[in-house]
């Protein structure tokens, strides 16, 4: 398959310390205001009172001069003003109290994912942003920001970016491309190329399809395929191919965005908004009227300077791999030296990064076991502590570069089981290595027991009962927590993460066996781990150890978990017609125990009436596991007593 090294950043202009040092020219931030009315039908939330929301568009500029951007790829290339500036423009939300003074000084920012807003695994709301739910964040009186950051988002309504095209002297740049296409339907013929071909010539591209992801590829001839323009080809499909066969297209692009701008464009527009005055139309500078966050100690903290004691940043899946990669580009350190996020919680990203400060980037494709395998941004480093690669013997960590600068936030990774077999969460904690890695000071991670990467999602390609396994009350505690850590400075909860030492990972291919006997699923055969270099040995497949029912044993457990009534897997398979066997993504999987002895047949798990004898047991269960989350922090009290009537009933 073909290779992105030759695509790699040099970054070293954002992780050496001499960035630190350098006078950088300052960004340019101009607010283009479409809208400004009030949020939520005018909805009061308690002492903080009712919110308004603000719209529109920021105009930016950059140096490409600047020490701090000359890793951004091709920016070098990008057309510049008459002052040598470059110019782009990204959406924004802003949703913030209308008085100022019933404010916190708490900027919470939501990454978006593929442009859309996903606040409602918080809110318990619907998707639609403007449904304020439960009004969860709202009520902690934070102020609510989205900003584009993906520059291929041209639909309306989603929260999008514009950035400039690079050239060379005037002329389009031209490069290798390789992209693929599933369509996991019998109908559907047209793959979409993500740029421009530079040339219609089909003598100068390769199509080729393969039934699985390690299958071989087979070339599809010229005359079953045809440019129907420079974005679109058509094709007849191999009639010995299923549905969920992979159809890989290798051409010559043009004209690539300067993608790696979308770790800028969030960089320079937080900054603004914590630093930027009323005079240059900064729409929370009167946020200075607000009460000051006080420590433990009662002393007001604000120690980046600005209105802003404290920014929070959570990215879910897209965007959890988005602040991984943010934080390992050195982008968490401003112009001026500040620390941009005082806290991170990048959610559900696994071992993996994002294809975006790349010439030719995809911020959209992501590796998965079947789909996308060997697209970049899942490499080495996997850590959040720096260490050296047992692979390729470079030192290296997610935090390297802003432990150099001082500029590190705090840190929440969380991840659900789906994660160690899609997304090499595993390596998150051992960084490739046999052995665990110590996670640092100011880095906290959790796993999901028993969750799926989507869930309650389901689709017609996967072999097994969706996972319906809801965790959201867990991510909602635990922002809180975050803003606590960085404002007050209250200890978060530990850690919960599988441990090498305690035998909480194992080699997956072990699981097989005992695992399909016990619950009588075939398990998977592959997992999603990153290729290694060529003469290299691979990287450890490490996956939670399991208990009898096929449960996972380490990481938070929910009452659904420590009280089951039946198999929760991050897993599922693709099924007959959808390249069968291959790992389904994003769904999960769920076996329901049998009612009683008499009925669970050759199923070697206990039946709901073995393992819950008299009534009310279960119950009891459910109860005891919400109090032991709820006074670990795990849990928020108007979540528990929700958990104990929804599940306990069941």
């Amino acid at each position: 398959m073909p290779k992105f090294r030759r695509y790699l950043p040099v970054m070293l202009a954002l992780s050496l310390p001499h960035a630190a040092t350098a006078k950088p020219a300052a960004p340019t931030v101009r607010l283009e205001v479409t809208s400004r009315a009030p949020a939520f039908n005018g909805q009061s939330f308690g002492s903080h009172g009712a919110y308004e929301t603000i719209t529109g568009k920021a105009h930016m500029r950059i140096d490409p001069l600047a020490a701090a951007n000359r890793g951004i790829v091709d920016l070098q290339l990008a057309p510049r003003a008459a002052d040598g500036m470059v110019a782009y423009d990204i959406d924004f939300v802003i949703q913030r109290p209308s008085d100022a003074t019933k404010a916190r000084r708490v900027l919470f920012y939501e990454v978006v994912n593929r442009g859309m807003r996903l606040l409602a695994m918080m809110t318990g709301g619907s998707v639609n942003p403007n449904d304020p739910g439960d009004g969860l964040l709202l009520r902690q009186g934070y102020t609510l920001v989205a900003s584009g950051w993906q520059g291929d988002i041209a639909r309306p309504g989603l929260v999008g970016a514009r950035f400039p095209i690079a050239t060379e002297h005037g002329k389009p740049v031209t490069g290798p491309v390789s992209t693929e296409t599933i369509f996991d339907s019998s109908s559907g013929n047209t793959i979409t190329l993500p740029y421009p071909a530079a040339m219609l010539d089909p003598a100068k591209v390769r199509l080729t399809v393969r039934a699985l992801a390690d299958s071989p590829e087979t070339a599809i001839a010229a005359a079953d395929w045809r440019f129907a323009d420079d974005r679109h080809i058509t094709l007849t499909r191999p009639a010995n191919m299923d549905a969920g066969a992979i159809y890989r297209v290798a051409y010559t692009a043009r004209d690539p965005w300067v993608m790696g701008l979308g770790f800028a464009a969030t960089r320079d527009f937080i900054a603004w908004l914590r630093h930027g005055s009323a005079a240059e139309g900064n729409p929370l500078a009167d946020l200075a009227a607000a009460p000051c966050e006080r420590d433990t100690k009662a002393a007001c903290i604000n120690p980046q300077g600005g209105t802003i004691s404290s920014a929070v940043a959570i990215g879910g899946s897209q965007s959890g791999r988005y602040l991984r990669d943010f934080l390992w580009q050195g982008f968490n350190r401003d112009l001026a030296g500040h620390r941009v996020f005082d806290g991170v919680i990048p959610f559900i990203p696994g071992a993996r990064r994002t294809f975006t400060n790349f010439r030719f980037a995809e911020p959209g494709r992501f590796s998965r076991q079947h789909e996308d395998h060997d697209v970049p941004g899942f490499t080495f480093p996997f850590t959040y502590a720096s260490l050296t690669d047992p692979v390729t013997s470079k030192a290296d960590g997610i935090l390297r570069s802003c432990t150099a600068t001082a500029t590190c936030p705090k840190l929440f990774h969380i991840d659900t089981s789906a994660e160690f077999w899609q997304a090499g969460a595993g390596l998150v904690g051992t960084g490739g290595t046999t052995r665990d890695v110590p996670f640092p000071a100011t880095v906290r991670a959790y796993m999901i027991a028993g969750g799926a990467h989507a869930p309650g999602f389901g689709g017609q390609k996967c072999r097994y009962p969706t996972n319906p396994l809801n965790y959201a009350p867990v991510i909602r505690s635990l922002v809180l927590a975050m803003v606590d850590w960085t404002t007050k400075g209250t200890q978060p909860p530990a850690s919960r993460w599988p441990s090498v030492t305690k035998g909480e990972l194992v080699p997956f291919d072990t699981l097989r066996g005992p695992a399909s006997r016990t619950t009588g699923l075939e398990w998977p055969r592959v997992i999603n781990r990153p290729d290694a270099p060529a003469g290299k040995p691979g990287r450890p497949s490490l996956v939670p150890v399991i208990d009898a029912d096929g449960n996972d044993r380490p990481g938070i457990h929910l009452p659904q978990i420590a009280a089951p009534t039946g198999t929760y897997l991050g897993w599922n398979l693709r099924k007959p017609g959808y390249a069968d066997g291959d790992l389904c993504f994003p769904e999960g999987s769920y076996l329901p125990f049998a009612k009683d002895a008499a009925s669970r047949g050759d199923d070697m798990r206990l039946s709901l009436v073995e393992r819950y004898p008299a009534a009310g047991d279960r119950a009891a269960r459910v109860s005891r596991t919400v109090e032991e989350l709820r006074r670990e922090r795990l849990l928020l009290d108007e979540d528990a007593a929700k958990l104990i009537r929804s599940v306990g009933s069941n």
